[in-house]
Order: C-alpha cells, then sequence, then structure tokens
C-alpha cells in the first residue's frame, strides 16, 4: 500500500493550521497534529518559525510544505512537509529572518499575501495589499529571496491598485490588478482572481517579463469592465454562469477542469474545460440550484436563505482538489470535500 496523503487545512482565525494523515472519510474527524501552535486549545498569533498571523493556502510541492502567513507579510517554508505538532519552517520568504513582521513594496518584500501556487518548481504568490502577483522561478532556498518577475506592475518599486502603466491607479486593464487574491498554476499557465473587479484573469503561457497582460478575463466580457454580476451590456444584474461577484481566494484547475470560488455569490464555479475565451460561461454550479441564485445557505426551494447544509455554501474562500475529491473552504467554520470530482 502507498503512503496516505497529508491534507493540511488552514485555520486562519485560530492561528493554525490542521494536519491529517490521509483524507478524512467522515465528518467532524479529529486532526492528528497541529501547526503554528502547541496544541490544540492554543490560538496565540506570532511570527517566529513555528508560529503564525493567519495562515492560508498550504501548498504541498514534492517534498516541501509552503504556506502563506497573511498578517505577518510572508511565506513559510518547511524542506519536509512536517507531521508533528508546531513543527518549525526551514526558510521564510518575504522577511528577512523569523520573528519579524514589516509590510514592504520591494523585489523582497510582501504586504498581506493571500494565497500561493506551486507549478513547475514556481512559487507564484499573491501579494495582495500590493495589487501584484510575484513570481519566483524556482521555489526559494533561503530567506528573503528576491523575486524574478511582478504582474500587476512594471516594477517591484511600485504597488499601486490598477497600475496605469506610469505607477498611478488608472482603470483596469489586462495588465493590472486591484486585489489579486486566488491564485494557481501549472507553471505553464497562471490564473488570478481580481476579486474587487470581479473577475479572473488568465495567463494561457507562462509570464516572462513585468506588466505582462493577461491573454482571457472570466466575469467580464472585456478586460476595462468591473461591474459586479455583469448582465453583459456593462450594468449589474442577477448571478450567471458567466458574472462573478467578488471571487476571493479559491481558484483551482486540475489541468482540464477550472473551479473558482465566487464568494458573494455564494457558490463555486465549475468549467469542465478550460476556459479559452473571454467571458466563458461555466458549465456546472456548486452551492446554488441555478446559475441566477446567490443567496447564502440556499434552503434548497427556490432562491432563499436557509441553515447549512450538505448542498449549500456562505460565502466560500478557498477550492482545491486531491485526485478526484474537491475540498471547499467554506464560511460555516467548516471545509466540505466532495467525493468523485
Amino acid at each position: 500500500m502507498g503512503r496516505r496523503a497529508l491534507l493540511y487545512l488552514s485555520d486562519e482565525c485560530n492561528q493554525r493550521v490542521l494536519g491529517f494523515t490521509g483524507i478524512p472519510s467522515s465528518n467532524d474527524a479529529d486532526a492528528d497534529f497541529v501547526l503554528g501552535q502547541p496544541d490544540f486549545t492554543t490560538t496565540g498569533q506570532a511570527n517566529g518559525a513555528n508560529q503564525f498571523g493567519g495562515p492560508q493556502s498550504p501548498v504541498i510541492s514534492g517534498k516541501e510544505l509552503l504556506v502563506s502567513d497573511w498578517y505577518n507579510s510572508r511565506i513559510l517554508i518547511w524542506k519536509t512537509a512536517p507531521t508533528t505538532t508546531q513543527a518549525p519552517a526551514n526558510i521564510v520568504v518575504g522577511q528577512a529572518k523569523f520573528g519579524t513582521r514589516t509590510d514592504a513594496c520591494s523585489a523582497k518584500g510582501l504586504d498581506a499575501p493571500e494565497t500561493i501556487s506551486v507549478g513547475g518548481g514556481k512559487l507564484v504568490v499573491a501579494d495582495s495589499d500590493n495589487a501584484r502577483v510575484l513570481i519566483f522561478k524556482k521555489i526559494p532556498k533561503k530567506n528573503g529571496q528576491k523575486a524574478d518577475i511582478v504582474l500587476g506592475q512594471k516594477n517591484f518599486k511600485t504597488c499601486v491598485e490598477l497600475n496605469n502603466g506610469e505607477g498611478a491607479t488608472g482603470s483596469p486593464t489586462a495588465a493590472n490588478f486591484s486585489y489579486p487574491a486566488g491564485i494557481w498554476t501549472d507553471g505553464k499557465r497562471i490564473v488570478v482572481t481580481d476579486e474587487d473587479e470581479n473577475r479572473v484573469l488568465i495567463w494561457t503561457k507562462f509570464p516572462k517579463k513585468n506588466f505582462q497582460p493577461a491573454d482571457i478575463v472570466l466575469g467580464q466580457p472585456d478586460f476595462t469592465s468591473d461591474v459586479v454580476n455583469n448582465n453583459g451590456s456593462g450594468g449589474s444584474g442577477l448571478p450567471s454562469a458567466k458574472n462573478m461577484n467578488m471571487p476571493y481566494d479559491g481558484v483551482f484547475s486540475n489541468g482540464t477542469q477550472l473551479f473558482v470560488d465566487d464568494q458573494e455569490n455564494n457558490r463555486i464555479l465549475v468549467w469542465n474545460t478550460f476556459p479559452t475565451a473571454n467571458f466563458t460561461p461555466a458549465d456546472v454550479v456548486i452551492g446554488q440550484p441555478n446559475f441566477t441564485c446567490g443567496v447564502a445557505n440556499n434552503d434548497g426551494s427556490g432562491c432563499t436563505s436557509g441553515t447549512a447544509s450538505a448542498s449549500n455554501l456562505s460565502q466560500p474562500t478557498g477550492v482545491f482538489q486531491i485526485n478526484n475529491q474537491l475540498i471547499v473552504t467554506d464560511g460555516n467554520s467548516r471545509y466540505l470535500i466532495y467525493n468523485g470530482m
């Protein structure tokens, strides 16, 4: 028998990451170990090598574990994915060393990174409050390592929302962000959720230069629109298979399907084939009975809110897949596991 898959789930407000030696097969399963805390009942926040300040987006790459530490403006890297409680990280990115917390707009600095993704040996970071995405061509091997490429900004010294190309705030384009939150890459493509602009940007070929424009936009008919639940004519309407309302941290692809959390529409959108054109409609919706409803905790009778159930969602903030199991971070303080996705 092969080794059971390790599962790491961030518990952001409790300043910890829960570790499971296998995918849970029953409700309310206990974690096997915890990172960031000395035990399962402590919730303190700090910035040491074995502490967190808002952990998000645990990612396993080969033997390594990487975690985005939002409040501490850093990425923590374990050279070997830990299986014991409060194991310290080996490498910190975004800070010069462990035990410090400084927000910075530079090739070495970060400011409230939401999520990370690793593909093809490359690390991509949503440096959210700096309105940019940082690309490391290789997973960092030392503290405070510099990024190689920046998206959303022309250089590493500028960090303005919706950069107009001259270092000032402008309007949405294919090359800028307002608040990049969710990110996915396979080392050949990049997908970024631009939360405040109600859109998802896709680079169909891996970027090679700073400020490189995206190739495809979802949620909007073009790169200059930013309307909530865009009705296709530039106005705000009901939710649909094409539009979005604040897509947040959750974006994932298995290479063919694309999954996006549409937070304020309380749903996950699924494209069964990786999109190749602007404003492509999703094929499947999770958390709602149809594409035109967006209420939290849909009670199943139409478009009315009820209580949390196995079929609904409330402000989902994350989505990823292990084998054929889809795991969704739900605002009802739970993780939902869908088999056969």
